[in-house]
């Protein structure tokens, strides 16, 4: 793999909802109706904004989508995404912090970097997997475990071309329609390149303890996704904090803290008058620090759209 293809493969891994990493079983859907989809609209006196949560991998039969969804993107304004992934811009801002940031320091190498054991377990699952190992030797273990999930992924049938966010930037560039920006490639490729270094063990090891499992929590987070159960995303997002100390700092940047943010943009778009229609990773909208809550919090009414 390139750098520019790993770069890619980092940043669709990276767009809001790293819902690649959440490997773990989760708990099950909670008690959304039936017909709940993952949208919901907030409305001010001059602008109508959309949101809609996204899986960032998918398969030909997520399409076509609910109705609702597309009626609304289609009376929309504009496009919100996290970030741009359609920008050459992006792109190669990506594949420079990669070589910048990405790549462990001097002679230092994966093997160094992890425990014996874990530098075992990994080897041997690329084996199993018919995958080289050699082209990642020199990336943060981070970055290879994302390529590890990724891969996995492939192998359920998961295309990362096929994912929500990149369903509507396509249709947006179709239609000429503004694709705005909640956040940056820089921001969210930082969430990697800033990792403690007592994370490298916990993460690999956690995402190759549930290798064997990761068809099911695929399913799980469709099922979630589908039934409009933001409330059981978040279980399924919290499950996989653990007890470490660094784990809780790194969910809190990778969710709570993006949040904060997000919340903020579409809180401004709402005081304009240009209807948007926002994709995010599913894993932004439900607990007390989610979307719905911090959108609420400043005054908005969140309704959830039905079919």
């Amino acid at each position: 793999m390139t750098i520019d293809r790993t770069a890619a493969a980092a940043r669709r891994f990276l767009l809001g909802l790293l819902a690649a990493a959440l490997l773990a079983a989760a708990a099950g859907p909670g008690p959304a109706r039936a017909e709940a989809l993952f949208m919901w609209q907030v409305k001010s006196e001059t602008a109508t904004v959309s949101l809609v949560g996204s899986i960032h991998v998918g398969k030909p039969d997520f399409f076509p989508l609910p109705d609702p969804l597309e009626k609304a993107f289609a009376a929309a304004d504009a496009l919100a995404v996290e970030v741009n992934t359609s920008d050459p811009a992006n792109l190669q801002t990506s594949a420079v912090l990669m070589m910048q940031r990405g790549l462990l320091p001097g002679d230092t190498t994966l093997k160094d970097r992890l425990s014996p054991e874990l530098w075992e377990r990994i080897q041997a699952y690329a084996a199993a997997q018919g995958m080289n190992l050699a082209p990642y030797e020199k990336f943060k273990p981070g970055l290879v475990a994302m390529v590890l999930v990724l891969d996995a992924y492939r192998r359920q049938g998961f295309d990362p071309e096929l994912g929500i966010d990149k369903h509507f930037l396509d249709a947006a560039l179709a239609q000429d329609k503004e694709i705005l920006e909640l956040e940056t490639i820089e921001s969210q490729l930082d969430l990697f390149f800033s990792l403690d270094d007592k994370l490298d063990d916990i993460l690999v090891g956690g995402f190759l303890d549930q290798m064997e499992e990761i068809g099911a929590s695929i399913r799980e987070m469709v099922a979630l996704w589908q039934a409009g159960d933001a409330a059981g995303m978040d279980r399924f997002l919290q499950s996989q904090m653990g007890d470490d100390p660094a784990m809780e700092d790194f969910y809190r940047a990778l969710l709570d803290d993006r949040n904060v943010k997000m919340a903020a943009k579409i809180d401004l778009w709402l005081q304009g008058t240009t209807d948007i229609f926002v994709v995010v990773g599913a894993g932004h909208f439900s607990g007390p620090m989610g979307l719905i809550s911090l959108l609420e919090g400043k005054g908005h009414r969140v309704a959830q759209v039905f079919r």
